[in-house]
């Protein structure tokens, strides 16, 4: 019946809709010329079928008609058949995808952040109230905006009721006073404190039954860390005030730090805290990505001012490429300054304009640095009040939906295989073009910077099975197999992918026709699949295990005893070698080249034993090329000449270019000794010599006798005083190696180094030392001025200054290098300076206080941590020869070892002996 064919016809078809640029062959006219009947009539059936709500109408010119379940299985579900424009039915495939899952509103969902989601869902599904989660990450890269939606997808998971509590608390905003931040965290009862009248509950209690947000976790003392520990360990906990019974409490945590979690936080507290998510900065985000953002904010604006937005290429490309100090929150408040100061231009405009003209200085200035000023059409992108970001910036499909896609083209192939008797050779070509590029845009185009550690474990799996499978089938896989093979089984996961009724009886078909025509390769395939689901658990489902059959097909596995000249490539690295002849074998559509990747360290037995186990599997008596890079692996041919019974040509400095120009020759059967002159006529090296122009970077050194920390702590105050535009870095480096090296250090040889900044002097006479204790009293100003003039201007000078100022108080510097409460610390260091200065019957020099003042609240932290220094060079000497100071350090600083609870080891008191003893000898202490 014509109806059902036309049914049918659209079944076949939808899979291959393209939203973005469809086809006419969906239309009633195309559809009434294939089947050769009058228009009305094909008008009135595919009518009839969209009321029986079989088919998808959309009203544009022309009208499309689709196939309402095939469209479903490759796009998503809809609400309604007909729909007025193509965007209305983008508009409603988007909504469709963001309440599927809410968590896919997070920009990266599917590239920088699709780790952290599935961190996020084991945390939120994991039984018995899940598990706590700390997010992770600088200043303004969207950690409270990510706590939100995990409150709101554990709502739409039913994990929670919908009116569950969300409460959220900034632990900085209590940092300076750690008694009223644990009374508002667990509560109080009547006479805790003064003030403290009646009993308060906490933010514990107010959270129960729903999600508690801990935001700048890292401003929790110990007391109040030891306190969340026994609540997130028992579920109990005691307000402020109380000496017995507990309160228990239905909480979820979710807490979020911009500091590194080891040494700011106590181990026992971070052993309760499995699930550790961190969400990178926006310099870490691909272009992708950060453009997603700038339209995501650009559609806000649009919104708030009801005016569309014009923005030129240029502008959009800078303000991507743009490095913002303060992530997506700079990023943000850059975008509403762009609009609001264009807006105020004209408020009467009918539009909002933003080009190069409108933005900053400094935004500007790294575009005209920039070395890759691209030629960009001129015109401008459009965003209306009611854009959505599917319209501006169409995400790509997932890996799973990439692969769904890729399989209906190869289903949709081998049914036409039929329908237009196409040969096997023909359909073998389009199949294997579709897996290939299916392949290359999962190795190369994928937006992830890094696919972790399960890729690694993957791809060792598959390189190991391959590798048996060559021994124990006398085949030789190409190239890129296993990179190629690992990708696919990376990107494919455990996502289930459902068929049509249709689809199944194809894939049916299929597997007769691979079982008739490919057996050594299906053969393979099932010797794979059954070795790397005992390695790694994967579920291969039957068109996986098709896909990869014609993949092995596509490759040219041959029988290994075959009697033509060989050819291998050896070369160091992890995949250069394999690379060089996967590129080879595709562009010359055999496969001619074996690839031997070297580690480095590889010994040249290690090498003449892989070569010898080739030689044992194939037969080399026509000949043998072997393709070499470098050094050792040229020199391999006296090692096992004895093995061989044929010719060997061995070719040094090998590129894709030698192995192309190899591979024509040996497939028109040249002699080697042909081959080797052809090559050293055509194979000249070309060169061109470039001089650069940049020179060293400039930076300045932080360093501390006592170690990294509190260099990396000197590090982070000096980058807050220095504009992050000047060209200038600040790098913490290892005193004893500053020490012993001296100027011959490698950082000397990389970088300009202007100078040092420092708990101690390293004692290097080429470059200005500046002392900590220096810059607090301000008595470092005049040095780090005469530093800083080859490199800025005077008025930039004075900024730094006034930075330095505020940034280098005695109270900054103390609250910056340890995250104890910096009034109590400050008093505490002074009682037991004053103590040292009674029992030595001297003063100590003010300069050499500061310091102390610094290093002993690092100390303290330390011995607070049990992390103290436990080496100390020439520690014997130490106690042999100043045992009286050991005693009297030892002595003072029992006023703090009391405070604390903490015993003081001799390493460290050894540290204070040499800060103390470094004194000029006019003012000697000891």
């Amino acid at each position: 019946m014509l109806k059902d064919d036309i049914l049918h016809f659209l079944e076949e078809k939808t899979p291959l809709f393209h939203i973005d640029s469809p086809s006419d062959e969906f239309s009633a006219n195309k559809i009434a010329d294939l089947f050769n009947v009058k228009r009305n009539t094909i008008s009135q059936y595919l009518n009839q079928m969209v009321e029986e709500e079989k088919v998808i109408k959309i009203n544009t010119r022309p009208v499309y008609f689709l196939h309402r379940k095939a469209f479903e299985d490759v796009f998503s579900t809809v609400q309604a058949c007909i729909f007025d424009s193509l965007e209305s039915l983008k508009n409603q495939i988007e909504s469709v995808n963001n309440n599927a899952d809410i968590l896919n509103q997070l920009v990266g969902s599917d590239g920088s952040l699709k780790k952290a989601i599935e961190q996020i869902k084991s945390s939120v599904l994991y039984p018995d109230g899940g598990l706590p989660i700390i997010l992770c990450g600088p200043t303004g890269v969207g950690k409270s905006y990510t706590a939100n939606l995990i409150y709101q997808f554990s709502i739409e998971k039913g994990v929670l009721s919908k009116d569950a509590p969300f409460i959220s608390f900034n632990c900085a905003q209590y940092a300076n006073n750690p008694e009223l931040l644990s009374s508002n965290l667990f509560g109080y009862v009547k006479g805790a404190f003064t003030g403290a009248d009646q009993d308060s509950k906490g933010m514990l209690e107010a959270a129960d039954g729903g999600i508690l947000f801990l935001d700048e976790v890292h401003r929790l003392n110990e007391e109040g860390q030891e306190k969340l520990f026994t609540f997130l360990d028992q579920g109990v906990y005691r307000r402020m005030g109380e000496t017995e019974g507990w309160h228990h409490a239905n909480v979820r945590i979710i807490f979020a730090t911009t500091f590194d979690l080891e040494g700011n936080f106590l181990k026992t507290f971070l052993r309760r805290i499995p699930i550790r998510v961190t969400i990178p900065n926006l310099e870490q985000r691909d272009v992708k990505e950060k453009k997603e953002f700038v339209y995501m904010f650009l559609i806000d604006e649009a919104k708030k001012l009801h005016l569309p937005i014009h923005i030129s290429n240029r502008a959009l490309d800078t303000l991507i490429n743009h490095h913002y100090q303060g992530n997506l929150g700079d990023l943000k408040n850059t975008i509403r300054y762009l609009v609001a100061s264009s807006f105020a231009k004209d408020t009467n405009a009918e539009y909002i304009s933003i080009t190069l003209h409108d933005l900053p200085d400094n935004i500007l200035r790294e575009t005209v640095q920039s070395a890759s000023q691209k030629l960009k059409q001129k015109n401008n992108i459009i965003i209306d009040p009611d854009t959505t970001l599917h319209q501006l910036f169409a995400s790509n499909f997932s890996s799973t939906d990439d692969i769904k896609k890729t399989y209906n083209i190869i289903l949709h192939l081998f049914r036409d295989k039929y329908k237009k008797n196409l040969d096997n050779k023909h359909l073998e070509q389009h199949i294997f073009n579709e897996i290939l590029a299916l392949f290359d845009r999962f190795i190369f185009f994928n937006t992830e910077k890094s696919t972790g550690a399960l890729m690694e474990v993957i791809t060792v799996n598959v390189q190991e099975v391959l590798k048996y499978m060559e021994s124990t089938n006398n085949v030789k896989f190409n190239g890129n197999s296993v990179f190629a093979m690992a990708h696919f089984l990376y990107f494919r996961g455990t996502n289930l992918i459902e068929y049509t009724t249709e689809q199944k009886r194809i894939i049916k078909q299929m597997d007769g026709f691979i079982t008739g025509n490919y057996q050594a390769e299906l053969l393979l395939v099932k010797q794979l699949v059954e070795m790397l689901n005992n390695k790694l658990d994967v579920h291969i489902s039957k068109m996986d295990e098709l896909l990869l059959t014609f993949y092995l097909r596509s490759q040219s596995i041959e029988p290994a005893n075959d009697h033509r000249m060989k050819a291998i490539i050896l070369a160091h690295g992890y995949a250069t070698a394999s690379s060089i002849a996967n590129v080879a074998n595709r562009l010359l559509h055999e496969n001619i080249f074996e690839a031997f990747d070297m580690p480095l360290d590889t010994s040249i037995d290690d090498i003449v034993k892989s070569v010898l186990q080739y030689v044992e599997r194939r037969n080399v008596s026509n000949g043998l090329v072997i393709l070499v890079d470098m050094g050792s692996l040229k020199d391999i041919y006296p090692r096992f000449t004895k093995y061989i019974d044929g010719p060997i040509a061995i070719i040094n400095n090998v590129s894709t270019q030698t192995a192309l120009l190899v591979g024509e020759m040996l497939e028109k059967g040249f002699y080697l000794t042909d081959m080797i002159e052809k090559l050293k006529t055509v194979n000249e090296t070309e060169y061109s010599i470039i001089y650069p122009e940049k020179k060293k970077e400039k930076v300045i050194i932080t360093s501390c006798f006592t170690g990294m920390g509190t260099a990396l702590q000197i590090q982070k105050l000096l980058e807050k005083s220095i504009p992050q535009n000047l060209e200038m870095k600040i790098i913490a480096h290892d005193f004893h190696r500053l020490e012993e090296s001296g100027y011959t250090d490698a950082i000397f040889q990389l970088y300009d180094v202007l100078g040092i900044v420092g708990t101690a002097d390293p004692g290097i006479t080429e470059v200005v030392y500046i002392s900590i204790e220096d810059l607090i009293s301000g008595q470092g100003e005049e040095k780090f001025e005469k530093i800083l003039q080859p490199v800025i201007s005077n008025d930039q000078i004075e900024d730094i200054n006034n930075n330095l100022l505020r940034n280098f108080s005695l109270e900054r510097v103390i609250a910056t290098v340890t995250i104890l409460d910096t009034e109590k610390i400050i008093s505490h260091v002074e009682e037991f300076l004053n103590r040292l200065e009674m029992l030595l019957n001297r003063k100590i020099p003010n300069e050499k206080k500061i310091g102390l003042y610094v290093h002993t609240s690092c100390l303290i932290e330390r011995l607070i941590r049990h992390e103290p220094i436990e080496i100390y060079q020439n520690i014997d000497e130490l106690m042999k020869c100043q045992r009286n100071e050991i005693e009297i350090i030892k002595e003072a600083f029992s006023v703090i070892a009391s405070v604390y609870s903490v015993e003081i080891n001799i390493a460290e008191i050894g540290y204070i002996y040499d800060y103390i003893a470094t004194t000029p000898a006019s003012e000697s202490i000891f």
